[in-house]
């Protein structure tokens, strides 16, 4: 299937999506009394939750930042802030968040890091979010368990699932880091299996860039085994990015108005449906997403504003990463002399190509 044609599909997956929370928001007149909540929302919190958000988009920037600077490369930070941007864009319009760390790498490859090198910072980053995702919603479990429990009530088997995936993703990225040569033998069958089909010119010097790379790739990450505190900063880096994400509940729920729930509860039940929702294989975790909030956060929103929370929040975590990704992209585009069209085309083709990798 062609990217763009992929893309358009994924598009529509999105819109999908909100038109049918739109259609349950009309259909039990919700969506008149959202539109009211929202215009008595402060506009103080509205421009905290978007910093929020920038701020979360910032702390990427920096983690892949601080992995560069440590490996001898440099990269100017307002770069790494678009390539942030442009990651966070391709991922929530992909399944399973598949697209922006692909992007992300070939962005940095532009900027002329070794594609290994480029490939250790994005999983060193990914490594260092999804070990302190997991971290927290413990800790939150730990110290705020009743609280927890009675909002999260039946459904709790969806945040047990959603601990196991996120599990499973730190374990795969240490693995690549700690059995290299099991990685080389893989490389090795693919490589056997493609030239057997003939899906390959050049087996034997396909395997050799391929092993040279998973090397490259190795010392990077182990590299960090004899810098215990260079991971130290990654780990607070990517607990800060978590955290500034997990705020923007907060920043909805003072902005409506409403005082009773503590800042630490509402960031605890947000870190539960962040992972509870990660594993679902459709864009942006659409419709998971969704659903999830309402259970989980459907006693803590009184009737009025329940339903204004969740367009609210929906909008502050994904939406405006699209709105977003859109605008810098469009930019890139005027500033290389290509259109925005020209522009996806392009990015369409490096995720084709970076799914036939993996395929």
């Amino acid at each position: 299937m062609k990217g763009s044609r992929k893309r358009i599909i994924n598009m529509a997956l999105i819109l999908g999506t909100l038109a049918v929370v739109l259609v349950i928001g009309i259909s039990d007149n919700s969506i008149g009394e959202a539109w009211e909540a929202v215009k008595r929302m402060s506009l103080a919190w509205v421009i905290l939750a978007v910093v929020c958000y920038c701020c979360y988009l910032m702390m990427d920037a920096v983690a892949i930042h601080f992995f560069l600077k440590r490996q001898g490369y440099r990269v100017s930070f307002l770069r790494l802030c678009f390539i942030s941007v442009v990651g966070q864009y391709y991922s929530n319009i992909t399944p399973g968040a598949s697209g922006g760390q692909p992007m992300q790498i070939y962005y940095l490859y532009q900027d002329r890091v070794p594609t290994a090198i480029a490939t250790s910072a994005i999983a060193m980053r990914f490594f260092c979010f999804q070990f302190m995702l997991s971290f927290f919603a413990a800790l939150f479990w730990i110290l705020f368990g009743g609280f927890i429990n009675e909002h999260v009530g039946a459904q709790k088997w969806i945040l047990i699932v959603g601990f196991c995936y996120n599990a499973v993703m730190v374990t795969l990225v240490t693995s690549l880091a700690l059995c290299t040569p099991m990685i080389k033998k893989l490389i090795a069958f693919a490589v056997k299996i493609a030239a057997k089909f003939h899906w390959v010119k050049k087996p034997h010097e396909l395997s050799e860039k391929a092993n040279q790379a998973v090397e490259v790739f190795h010392d990077s990450l182990t590299s960090y085994s004899k810098r215990p505190w260079d991971m130290l900063v990654q780990l607070i880096i990517g607990g800060l990015q978590l955290i500034a994400l997990m705020s923007v509940i907060y920043c909805i729920y003072r902005g409506l108005g409403l005082v009773e729930e503590s800042y630490i509860h509402l960031v605890a039940l947000h870190v539960m449906e962040f992972i509870s929702a990660a594993y679902a294989p459709l864009p942006g975790a659409s419709g998971a997403s969704e659903g999830v909030f309402s259970m989980y956060f459907g006693k803590i929103f009184p009737d009025g504003y329940s339903f204004a929370a969740l367009l609210l929040w929906r909008f502050f975590t994904y939406y405006i990463s699209l709105i977003m990704g859109v605008v810098v992209v469009m930019i890139q585009g005027v500033r290389e002399g290509k259109t925005f069209k020209e522009v996806t085309r392009e990015g369409d083709e490096v995720l084709e190509a970076s799914s036939k990798k993996e395929s």
